[in-house]
């Protein structure tokens, strides 16, 4: 009596094959909503936005966001919109880093690192609570510090990088990413001349704009992947 033939996918999965199918089923499921994905970032946009901007009203009208950072009032608010929006976004962000990197092959690489980069810094420094500026720096403040830097630093970066990798498929996409990164790097070295020799002056109203330019790179990076997910550009190529 001839020995029927075992299928190869009904045999049992060995322990180390296990995490790998788990990541391509995570990944699977994360790329058939791809169509959600554009309208989550931009909420996470919008919801970021709105806690930088009216956040410090609430905490103390008479301080000014114009020369206190976003950490100064997340500081002195512990679990208040600050943090919650720092927090929502970088999930947001490792969700399209999750969808991007099975939709977008010029997302693979470097784009990601920095990318995880960023979502994780924002995770870790809506985690980790700063100190008030009238106080001496503790450890957790420093870790809030560098994670915050970290962060804000990795995502331009990510834009460039990924600007130039993109082809001729992603349209305005390329351009609007280092435009962004462009003027986030300028506001960045700015911030660093208002937190030294600039006094502190207008800090405040500088970190904004460019956390506005940075955001704002998500929700085009967002809406591009989104377009990817629908097929209505095909998959993105490797600039020759």
């Amino acid at each position: 009596m001839p020995t029927p033939r075992r299928d190869t996918f009904s045999r049992r999965l060995t322990f180390g094959e296990r995490p790998a199918l788990r990541r391509r089923l995570t990944l699977s499921r994360l790329g058939a909503h791809g169509h959600l994905l554009a309208p989550a970032v931009w909420t996470a946009v919008v919801v970021a936005m709105m806690a930088a901007l009216l956040a410090p009203r609430d905490t103390d009208p008479g301080l000014s966001p114009m020369s206190l950072t976003v950490s100064d009032f997340a500081a002195l608010d512990r679990g208040g919109p600050i943090e919650t929006a720092m927090a929502s976004l970088g999930l947001v962000s490792l969700l399209l880093l999750a969808v991007a990197r099975k939709r977008l092959p010029a997302m693979r690489g470097l784009p990601s690192v920095l990318l995880a980069v960023w979502g994780a810094g924002l995770v870790l420094a809506a985690v980790v609570p700063t100190d008030p500026l009238t106080t001496q720096l503790t450890g957790s403040a420093y870790v809030h510090r560098y994670a915050s830097v970290a962060a804000f630093a990795a995502l331009p970066a990510a834009g460039l990088v990924l600007a130039g990798r993109l082809g001729p498929a992603a349209g305005r996409t390329a351009w609007w990413l280092r435009v962004l990164s462009l003027l986030a790097v300028a506001g960045a070295g700015v911030m660093a001349y208002s937190a030294g020799p600039g006094g502190r002056e207008l800090i405040g109203l500088v970190e904004r704009v460019m956390l506005g330019c940075e955001v704002i790179m998500l929700g085009v990076l967002g809406r591009y992947v989104q377009r990817l997910a629908r097929g209505g550009r095909g998959r993105a190529k490797l600039a020759p």
